[in-house]
C-alpha cells in the first residue's frame, strides 16, 4: 500500500446483534469468515444507490463467544443500532445467506474482545485492520475453523492479503478505537467528511 488511510470508531456504542455457527468455515480450513463468507454477502449493500444507505456509515464489529447452542459462534455487531427500515431489511437479506444464523438477535452495548472489520459508506466497502504501535506492521481481525468450531484471531499481514483487497472491491484503511467519544460523535464526524479518510503517512517514509 502506497498510502495509509484511518477512520476512527468508538466501543462506546450499541450495535445491532446477529450470531452464527460459521459453518461455512468447515469444509475449508483456509477460509477467514470475514473476507470469504461477509464481505461477499455484505458488498450488495454498498452497490446500492439509495441516498440513506450511501450517506450512512454502516460498520460491523465482530468476535466469536460461546452461546447456549454451541461452544462458540461468531457474533456480529452492526452500528448504527437503530439504521431504520431500509438498511435493516437490506442486512436482514444480506445475513441470511448463512447458516442457522441468528439475526437482528438483539442490541448491545459493543464488547470489548469486538473487533471492526468491514464497513459500507459512500458506495465502498471497508475493510478495517489496526496496527497498535507498529504502524508498519497491518494487524488483520479473522475469523478460521479451528477443532469444530469458529476463532477470531488478530494476525500481522504476512503475506501481504491486503494488498490483494483492491482485487476484491475493498479498500483496506486503519480503524483507529477513540473510547473516549462515541459511535454516534465519530458517526457524524464521517458524515460529514468529503472524502472517505484522510491520507495520514507514506509507508516506508
Amino acid at each position: 500500500m502506497d498510502k495509509h488511510y484511518f477512520i476512527d470508531l468508538s466501543r462506546n456504542d450499541t450495535g445491532l446483534v446477529s450470531y452464527f455457527p460459521g459453518l461455512e468455515l468447515k469444509d475449508d480450513m483456509h477460509y477467514d469468515w470475514i473476507d470469504d463468507v461477509l464481505v461477499p454477502a455484505v458488498k450488495p449493500i454498498a452497490e446500492r444507490r439509495s441516498k440513506k444507505i450511501q450517506k450512512m456509515p454502516i460498520t460491523f464489529w465482530a468476535c466469536v463467544r460461546g452461546t447456549a447452542r454451541r461452544r462458540a459462534e461468531i457474533f456480529l455487531f452492526v452500528t448504527p443500532a437503530y439504521p431504520g427500515k431500509l438498511i435493516e431489511d437490506a442486512l436482514v437479506q444480506a445475513l441470511t445467506l448463512f447458516s442457522q444464523g441468528k439475526i437482528h438477535a438483539g442490541r448491545e452495548p459493543i464488547p470489548d474482545d469486538a473487533f471492526p472489520c468491514l464497513q459500507v459508506f459512500r458506495g465502498k466497502l471497508i475493510r478495517f485492520y489496526q496496527t497498535y504501535k507498529d504502524w508498519e506492521r497491518v494487524w488483520l481481525p479473522m475469523i478460521e475453523w479451528e477443532q469444530n468450531y469458529p476463532k477470531m484471531t488478530v494476525l500481522p499481514d504476512w503475506l501481504g492479503r491486503t494488498d490483494l483487497y483492491g482485487e476484491l472491491g475493498l479498500m483496506p484503511i486503519e480503524a483507529r478505537i477513540l473510547d473516549i467519544s462515541s459511535g454516534e460523535v465519530e458517526r457524524q464526524f464521517q458524515q460529514a467528511l468529503i472524502p472517505i479518510a484522510l491520507d495520514r503517512r507514506k509507508y516506508g517514509s
